[in-house]
């Protein structure tokens, strides 16, 4: 990997430094209802490439790279052994890391930008074919990275680990999937179940509830599919906030209350027949 003077002092700097605002958790099955693939394996070859067809303004902002994602499962999109991508890349690091070290990724790609913590790549190409600005691929991982000794290799295993909350989801039911098995079993489930992408909502939560999850920054929310679990488990939060509440020791629990019950109406708003009960 080459890695500048300026690369070393983005990867040195902690991740808080970027992001003082507003974290979004994305909710595990948020990565299956938003995608168009959904593919289980690993980065097999990653290095910088030409691209003959034209570019937009957004992919220009990267360096054409072609990558090669050997696929163990598909649980969304055609059964292939690999895929075959060329991406739009600012910086390569935190993917040749991957690469390198033969981590396992959860690779959802669509015209979705989600999760901005782990940041989604600009697609170019895939299998041969143009992709458009708009198809964006997320790499997510699925057990925390080992964390070497040495001190460049260091920093970059502890920041993937940082970026994906050492490999835990929030879900649907507004609990925390942690680590390959449980991460898994809710993908495959929501797949198996939900065949083409759904829209999404958005529910803001406390501090403290997103602190079971990850870093929420200034404040938080969490992005979870509109389905039937999700209205069921905001209906039960609506008649019963502790559901949330009692999880957590609010800092301010008077205006936690009150901003839950807000978040809560405003996005059973995504489900009309609902939302005037």
């Amino acid at each position: 990997m080459r890695l500048t003077a300026l690369t070393l002092l983005l990867i040195f700097l902690p991740l808080p430094v970027f992001a003082q605002t507003g974290r979004e958790f994305i909710a595990a099955e948020t990565y299956v209802a938003t995608s168009r693939i959904v593919y289980l394996g690993k980065i097999v070859e990653l290095k910088e490439t030409t691209y003959g067809g034209p570019l937009t303004e957004i992919q220009k902002f990267g360096k054409p790279y072609r990558m090669v994602f050997a696929v163990d499962e598909a649980i969304r999109g055609e059964e292939t052994e690999r895929l075959d991508l060329i991406l739009s890349l600012q910086s390569t690091i935190y993917l040749e890391y991957m690469r390198a070290h033969s981590v396992e990724i959860l690779l959802a790609a669509g015209p979705t930008r989600l999760d901005r913590n782990a940041r989604p790549r600009v697609g170019i190409a895939e299998q041969g074919k143009p992709t458009g600005e708009e198809e964006r691929y997320h790499f997510r991982i699925l057990e925390t990275v080992d964390v070497p000794d040495t001190s460049v290799e260091r920093q970059i295993a502890t920041q993937i680990n940082q970026m994906h909350d050492s490999a835990r989801m929030f879900t649907t039911s507004f609990d925390v999937a942690t680590g390959r098995e449980d991460i898994l079993k809710r993908v495959r489930q929501f797949a198996s179940k939900y065949k083409t992408p759904l829209p999404t909502v958005m529910v803001g939560v406390p501090n403290e509830f997103g602190e079971l999850c990850g870093n929420p920054n200034a404040f938080c929310s969490i992005t979870l599919p509109v389905c039937p679990e999700t209205k069921t488990i905001l209906l039960a939060i609506q008649n019963d906030p502790n559901l949330i509440m009692h999880r957590i020791k609010s800092r301010n629990e008077e205006y936690d209350r009150e901003r839950l019950a807000t978040e809560v109406k405003k996005a059973l708003a995504s489900f009309p027949e609902e939302a005037s009960q």
